[in-house]
Order: C-alpha cells, then sequence, then structure tokens
C-alpha cells in the first residue's frame, strides 16, 4: 500500500496526522512560532514591587508563602528586615528589598506574598506585593542589563528580559542582594 501525496495547495485539506512535517510548517502562516527544543531555558519567578515588575531565578526560591503568614517585628532589626517567621520548627527573617532596591518603602502594615530565598549561604523571605507568574523563559530571551539602568538597581540586575516594546523585567541576582543585605545595605 503506498501512501499519496497531496500537489501543491492541497496540505491544509488532509487531516494533520497524515502530513508529513514539512507540508505541516509549509501550512503553518507564522514559521516562527517553532521553538527550538534544545534551547537552555530558565525558570524565573514574576512579582511586582511598587507596581515594578521583577524576577528571581525560580532555582533561588524554595516556597511561596501565603500573605496571611505570621511576620513577628524584633526590636533592633534593621530597617530593611521586617521581622520573622517560624516556619516548621526554624526561624527565618523576612526582608525587604525596597530600600536596596531605591524603592518608596509601602506605607502601614506590610501585604502580599513571601518568597523563600536561598543565596549568599542564607534562607529568607522575601516580601513582595504581588505573585505575577512562574514561568520558564528561554536563555536567549535574557539580555545584559543597559549601561543606563537606574544605578540603585545595577548592582543587583543580573539580566533584563524585554517582553515586548514597552515592558521589561529585571532579573534580580539573589546572591548579590542577599550579600549586600548582610553587609548591612539597604
Amino acid at each position: 500500500m503506498s501512501a499519496e501525496y497531496p500537489r501543491d495547495g492541497e496540505a491544509n485539506d488532509r487531516p494533520f496526522t497524515t502530513q508529513t512535517l514539512e507540508e505541516a510548517l509549509a501550512a503553518s502562516d507564522d514559521l516562527e512560532t517553532v521553538v527550538d527544543v534544545d534551547e537552555p531555558t530558565q525558570q524565573l519567578v514574576l512579582f511586582r514591587l511598587n507596581d515594578q515588575q521583577f524576577a528571581l531565578p525560580g532555582s533561588a526560591v524554595s516556597e511561596i508563602l501565603p500573605s496571611d503568614q505570621p511576620v513577628y517585628y524584633v526590636p533592633g532589626l534593621p530597617t530593611s528586615t521586617e521581622g520573622v517567621l517560624h516556619l516548621r520548627g526554624k526561624i527565618e527573617s523576612v526582608v525587604s528589598l525596597h530600600q536596596l532596591l531605591g524603592l518608596p518603602k509601602q506605607e502601614g502594615t506590610p501585604q502580599g506574598m513571601i518568597l523563600l530565598v536561598r543565596a549568599a549561604g542564607m534562607t529568607s523571605g522575601v516580601r513582595i506585593e504581588q505573585l505575577d507568574d512562574v514561568c520558564e523563559v528561554a536563555q536567549s530571551m535574557l539580555q545584559a542589563p543597559p549601561e543606563t539602568l537606574h544605578p540603585a538597581l545595577r548592582p543587583y540586575v543580573s539580566a533584563l528580559w524585554q517582553i515586548d516594546e514597552r515592558h521589561a523585567l529585571a532579573l534580580l541576582d539573589p546572591e548579590a542582594l542577599f550579600d549586600a543585605y548582610q553587609q548591612g545595605l539597604g
């Protein structure tokens, strides 16, 4: 039994399962949607601080804690430390990135989820205002931060992800953030 192949223009009339790869690609209007499956990707946790989008590498975020997670104030802690939380028998600090990143601090009681982040030899909670997404991004989509990046952000941004013509997202370097935190910066 021999297979009969359609002539030009007939590929769209046949069921998808009987088309060859070349026929299916030729019938597709948008060839740019083909993705190289061997391209390395990076998992990102997308979030907001002061209505600005940021991301942390998914490999550094071990857990996403709900907004109702109790955080306890401890007198004498630096202003960049919101307090501590008790999680499965361990006490972890909760860090606010606002001062370190040059963002205005939230007024009132901090709201939002907490990302449990491991970097620079420590584990700490990082308060975020809103969790946007957890996604995989092709490494080729991440660009080096430009020289025009705000000076307060420059030491802590490892890459930019240009989402569209008007929106870019800063990928934060958790090692640099926690190193600065341990040195008392921010």
